[in-house]
């Protein structure tokens, strides 16, 4: 193949996958316009022109409403509290588990991770009636600390799997040099690898928190005081019980942009982290 002939190629090509990836980008950020689109519109407006935002139906009145009709402050505590509890025992447990199971040559831990990850392909849904039983038994129901407890447990196995393979790209001669140097293996875990595990927690933060914050299943097993409801489960209540002819669509939509809010900040906050773990989990696993 002469020179100019693999040039037209490679620009051909190019320009193949810009096209697709600009298809695939419009179609990801179609919900999000969607949805900022109706949040500022006037309520007869959202189901006329759903995709058109006239300048002269431009409103703030959907978002201020939503904001008092979910109990901002009170639910926007609630579903923060369940999150930094989440993602707090997943980051301390799958550290930890991911540091053992990286550098300890242990026919028994290897054996382990692999059911663990064989245990992320399985549904939620087949653990669900057996973990109402156990966290009524525990009297764990309408706690904190219950419904972070299923999230651990839920999401813990794909954490591990992240450390894991992020551990392994470390060289293992820093934890030699720190055996030399006296550190016990909790001391290595601490001083030596903790520090380095930052873009990886923000990787896991984002994979795992996003789920978390966003979560309307887990919430409504567990949580039958509505004192202790979070963001979507209030947010769900606008939906109406007898279709959508009673659904409060200004309300659904100024609520989902108060809901989104929050999390798409973190979200920006820790892209860079986010990215740099990504690619450095996927060199070794």
């Amino acid at each position: 193949m002469s020179k100019r002939k693999l040039l037209s190629y490679q620009s051909r090509r190019k320009l193949i996958i810009n096209l697709v990836m600009l298809i695939i980008t419009l179609a990801l950020l179609m919900p999000l316009w969607y949805v900022l689109n109706n949040a500022f519109k006037v309520e007869p407006e959202i189901v006329r022109r759903p995709l058109v935002l006239r300048p002269q139906d431009f409103t703030m009145d959907n978002v201020i409403r939503a904001f008092r009709a979910l109990k901002y402050p009170t639910r926007f505590l609630n579903s923060s509290v369940i999150l930094v509890l989440s993602c707090f025992f997943l980051i301390t447990m799958g550290s930890a588990a991911g540091y053992g199971i990286a550098l300890a040559n242990s026919r028994f831990l290897n054996r382990i991770y692999t059911i663990l990850v064989a245990i992320i392909t399985l549904p939620f849904q087949l653990a669900m009636v057996p973990l109402i039983f156990m966290l009524k038994a525990m009297g764990l129901i309408n706690s904190y600390l219950g419904i972070a407890l299923v999230y651990t447990g839920w999401f813990l196995p794909f954490v591990i799997f992240l450390y894991t393979g992020f551990i392994r790209t470390i060289p293992k001669e820093l934890e030699e040099s720190a055996r030399v140097d006296g550190c016990s293996l909790l001391q290595g875990y601490w001083h030596i690898y903790l520090p380095l595990l930052k873009s990886i927690t923000g990787t896991v933060l984002i994979l795992r928190g996003v789920p978390i914050w966003n979560d309307l299943l887990v919430p409504m097993i567990t949580l039958t005081r509505s004192t202790l409801a979070t963001l979507p489960l209030k947010l769900y209540s606008f939906i109406g019980q007898y279709g959508a002819a009673m659904t409060r669509w200004n309300l659904v939509f100024g609520g989902t942009f108060v809901v989104s809010l929050p999390i798409l900040v973190v979200f920006l906050a820790l892209q860079r982290l986010f990215i740099r773990g990504v690619v450095a989990g996927a060199v070794k696993g």
